[in-house]
């Protein structure tokens, strides 16, 4: 069985590294989210050209039926310029076509600047389905990727659950007890180094003779300081100090 403190350490990292995929687990729907709403924006966009350009379709049908209604009326009126019997009927006749003739020029205008609006509406409808096209893509791989990612961070989590287990059965339930309290006091580690006499939690230093202990004992001791438990890391070295302080 390992020491305690070796113990309590790999404890203490299990359960950051568990903390930490759960909050990358929660992060994800919102990235998710953000990433779902910004592509329906840009679909919103695309769908408001489109309506757009339908509307414009829609109206130039309708001022081109006008016009070709106004230009049958205008050839039926000249028609029967060749009818009218007294100088009176002409000049009446004459005087309806020629508003025939101006609304009818009124009308293609506006057809003429309606095909003129289209066309650069249509244009521009055009560029961006092809950017929504590519966007998608993107969109749905990113949205795989997360998804993907989502998948193995629960396959993470039941690692770290699985292996907390195990460490949890190695340490004496009062040792337990301890590290509990003092991570429920809610100062984030409960375990923390020391190197030059200087305490990894609260970054105070510690009796030379209490430091000199650390390096030698196998017992656990606690900061006088911030009360953490407390091991010697030996950054000299590689590995975890904890693990070699008995021998040093």
């Amino acid at each position: 069985m390992k020491e305690p403190l070796v113990s309590l350490i790999e404890l203490q990292r299990m359960e950051s590294a568990a903390d930490g995929i759960q909050a990358k687990k929660e992060n994800l729907p919102i990235r998710m989210n953000e990433l779902e709403q910004e592509y329906t924006s840009v679909c919103e966009v695309v769908e408001a050209q489109r309506t757009q350009v339908d509307g414009l379709r829609k109206r130039r049908k309708e001022k081109d039926s006008q016009l070709q209604a106004g230009q049958e009326s205008l050839k039926r009126t000249r028609e029967r310029l060749f009818e009218v019997k007294t100088n009176k009927e002409y000049q009446s006749m004459l005087k309806e076509i020629e508003i025939f003739e101006g609304k009818n020029s009124r009308l293609e205008d506006e057809v003429i600047s309606l095909l003129d609006e289209l066309d650069r509406l249509e244009a521009e409808l055009k560029v961006q389905e092809r950017d929504l096209e590519d966007r998608k893509r993107l969109y749905e791989e990113e949205r795989r990727k997360m998804e993907e990612e989502l998948n193995s961070l629960n396959g993470e989590l039941e690692d770290c659950t699985r292996k907390n287990a195990e460490i949890l059965k190695e340490i004496p339930a009062e040792i337990l007890r301890k590290y509990q309290k003092i991570k429920g006091i809610g100062r984030g580690l409960a375990v923390v180094a020391v190197w030059k006499e200087v305490c990894g939690g609260c970054h105070m230093t510690i009796p030379p003779q209490l430091y000199n202990d650390l390096q030698k004992t196998k017992a656990l001791i606690t900061c006088p300081n911030c009360n953490r438990i407390i091991y010697w890391e030996n950054r000299n070295s590689e590995g975890c100090g904890a693990a070699k302080s008995s021998g040093t």
